[in-house]
């Protein structure tokens, strides 16, 4: 009997020792790894910049710097960080998790952003310059619709229990407060009509040219089109979108296809980015396809100022004042207007009013996503008219 405690002792440390052995190899090819891959400067996946080696000091010692950023270095620089990071989410989902860094995850894959804190004090500047400027403005068609996001779309894929703040109730409230002075257009309910197609992306917090097409169609009346296209011709120019959603979360193996889709008329046009010294002969931007950002194929990210002309056969000029949910409607729009004048406030600062005048503009459609709609800032210093 003591012979066999003996053996089975023995066996325990024997055991120990295999696992101590097996945890230090690990542990030494990953630091191997470490050293080889220690120069990777960003992460496409995370769409960000990863810390590198810090450099050793004796004020960067004492003072601690030097083990905060050996501890990013080191969890930035892991090896095979990335797969970790995609298991670790899966597991996650199975164990019924509902949120991954503050992104839900979602039913079918999806990754929703959830809603702001609406800022009270910034909505009401941006609503009370929108005022102001319909009321300088009666001469013009003005149109405005604040875009829902997926988190309120595509309710029945939101985890059960996941504390979503109402849009529905926020975009009842804004246009409760303009709806006098100009044309609100709803979209909630069209976009919710289809919310079991594609009409979100997956990855990131724009939606599809399917979701534009819809709320372009809901819009046009609004806009004075009276007959828009009833045909187009789709392109996929990506199957391997991995968007904002995905880097914040973590969920890089989630991705996304993009279409674009171009009405069939016979309408050609000339893109100018002002102030950019560029000219382009199409508000498609092939080369974002080969960065992270390929939400950019779409006139290639935001600027603050793009005027476009057009064969369009009438007097009617258009001046879209948005954020980058507008850069996806912009290709049902173009056959429809004589020029586009695009406005983006978080990175225009002149005078609007200006803009109207020598662009002789006749509509005017505000259309921003409710998420940056009620944190942004800027549209009311854009607004504003400056005596």
């Amino acid at each position: 009997m003591n012979n066999e405690k003996k053996e089975k002792q023995h066996k325990m440390r024997v055991i120990r020792i295999i696992t101590l052995v097996i945890f230090a190899v690990i542990i030494l090819a990953a630091d191997i790894c470490l050293i080889l891959n220690h120069n990777r400067p960003f992460s496409e996946r995370e769409n960000r910049v990863l810390a590198q080696v810090p450099e050793l000091t004796m004020p960067s010692l004492t003072s601690g710097k030097f083990m905060t950023k050996a501890e990013d270095f080191i969890s930035d620089q892991f090896f095979l960080r990335d797969g970790w990071i995609s298991y670790k989410l899966e597991a996650d989902r199975i164990l019924g998790k509902k949120e991954s860094n503050g992104i839900f995850l979602g039913g079918n894959g999806y990754l929703l952003e959830p809603t702001p804190q609406v800022q009270e004090e910034t909505l009401g500047r941006s609503l009370s310059s929108i005022r102001e400027f319909a009321l300088r403005h009666p001469e013009l068609n003005l149109v405005m619709s604040i875009v829902p996001n997926a988190v309120c779309v595509l309710n029945q894929l939101v985890p059960a229990g996941a504390a979503v703040i109402d849009q529905t109730q926020i975009t009842a409230s804004i246009r409760a407060q303009v709806d006098d002075l100009l044309t609100y257009e709803d979209l909630t309910p069209v976009l919710k009509l289809h919310n079991t197609e594609y009409i979100y992306y997956k990855s990131d917090h724009h939606w599809t040219s399917l979701g534009a097409r819809y709320a372009f169609e809901q819009l046009a009346p609004d806009l004075g089109i009276t007959d828009p296209a009833q045909s187009y011709t789709e392109y996929l120019v990506t199957d391997t979108f991995s968007g904002t959603l995905a880097s914040a979360s973590g969920a890089s193996s989630v991705t996304d296809q993009i279409h674009i889709c171009i009405p069939d008329t016979d309408t050609q046009y000339v893109v100018e980015y002002v102030g950019e010294s560029l000219k382009s002969a199409t508000i498609y931007q092939s080369s974002a396809l080969q960065t992270n950002s390929k939400y950019d194929v779409f006139l290639g990210g935001n600027h603050p100022l793009i005027k476009i002309r057009t064969t369009a056969r009438n007097k009617k000029n258009l001046l879209l004042i948005k954020d980058s949910y507008a850069n996806c409607l912009l290709q049902y729009l173009l056959p429809y207007f004589g020029s586009i004048t695009i406005v983006d406030p978080r990175y225009y600062s002149d005078e609007i009013d200006n803009l109207i005048t020598t662009s002789e503009i006749t509509d005017v459609l505000i259309l921003y996503n409710i998420n940056t709609f009620v944190e942004d800032n800027s549209l009311a210093s854009v607004l504003t008219r400056e005596f």
